[in-house]
Formats: structure tokens, C-alpha cells, sequence
């Protein structure tokens, strides 16, 4: 069942204008309470037809982190301009990761579709779960999406993180 959402929510992404929708997606995230609150966030580096993110890193009002992959893992980084591609072709950041990763008070999640509980489906390797899952701390979780790839049920299963946020280009839903 997630392997036929994966491949649905992939053929549906690639006809979504993610530039127009990506801006809107961004302005409901600035307007969440929580976001104003938050000083350290975690945000995944978009690349192809995810929710772009690029633009979020130049608010200095924010310290923000990158994922980056090491092993079955991911590690925090603080954000930096020098970025290598890791074996997904995607832009992780060249500097060390922190040690305290009680610090980040709010981690943006990337996802291919989501549903109206909070859960997601991701690429299927499973990162961001068990990320989630190793915290000791329990910052504010924020799944970024396409309105249209909200469905009512991704059919979670015992290994599935929860989301608090899902932020779409109409609307925040509050899990």
C-alpha cells in the first residue's frame, strides 16, 4: 500500500508548480506561533519536486540545522554556505555535526505525501524515523506539503514517527 502512495504521490508532485505553492507553504510556516518561537530548527535541504527550502536558511532570526546522513543515521549540522551531495544526490552541509541535538526546538520533515493524523511517507529508508524516534527531547515536529498530498490515511505502521504540524499551501492542520 505506502510503495503504491509512494509512486502515486510522485507522479501527482511532479505536476504540482512547486515554486508558487513552495512560497505559499512558507508564509503559513512563518505564521505558526510555534515557528515564531522556535530559535534552533532542523530543516531538510529540498531538491527536486520537494517543498523548496532554500530560501528559509537567510533568516538570521533562526539558527538553522541540516540533516546529514551518515550510515543508517542522521546527524545535525549547523548550516553553511559549502555543501556536498551525499549518495542521493542531495546538498548536505560540509561541517561537523553537533553533539547535542537537545537544542533544536523544532525539526521540518520532508515527505512525498502525509495524512491528516501527522504521519508521512518518505522515500522508504526510514531516516527520519528512527531520527525521531533516538530523541531524547521532544521538539516541535513539522511536515512541509502539497495540499493535494494531504490524504485522510498513509496507512502508519508501528515504526512511523508523528508529526505535530502538517503546513500546506492552504491551510495548517494542528495534529
Amino acid at each position: 500500500m505506502k510503495n503504491e502512495l509512494r509512486k502515486t504521490a510522485k507522479e501527482l508532485r511532479a505536476k504540482i508548480n512547486c515554486p508558487e505553492k513552495s512560497i505559499a507553504i512558507k508564509n503559513n510556516l512563518y505564521k505558526l506561533q510555534k515557528f515564531k518561537e522556535a530559535k534552533n530548527i532542523l530543516c531538510y535541504s529540498s531538491f527536486g519536486s520537494e517543498v523548496q527550502t532554500a530560501n528559509y536558511f537567510s533568516d538570521k532570526t533562526k539558527n538553522w540545522y541540516l540533516p546529514k546522513i551518515e550510515g543508517e543515521n542522521i546527524k545535525v549540522c549547523p548550516f553553511c554556505d559549502e555543501f556536498e551531495l551525499n549518495k542521493f544526490g542531495i546538498k548536505e552541509p560540509c561541517k561537523n555535526s553537533i553533539e547535542n541535538v537537545e537544542i533544536i526546538d523544532m525539526i521540518i520533515i520532508p515527505a512525498l505525501c502525509a495524512d491528516k493524523s501527522g504521519y508521512r511517507i518518505g522515500y522508504g529508508k526510514g531516516y527520519y524515523d528512527r531520527f525521531l524516534k533516538s530523541l531524547k527531547h521532544n521538539p516541535i515536529k513539522v511536515i512541509l506539503e502539497y495540499d493535494e498530498l494531504v490524504y485522510n490515511s498513509v496507512y502508519p505502521d508501528e515504526y512511523d514517527e508523528k508529526a505535530d504540524y502538517i503546513i500546506t499551501d492552504k491551510k495548517i492542520y494542528k495534529i
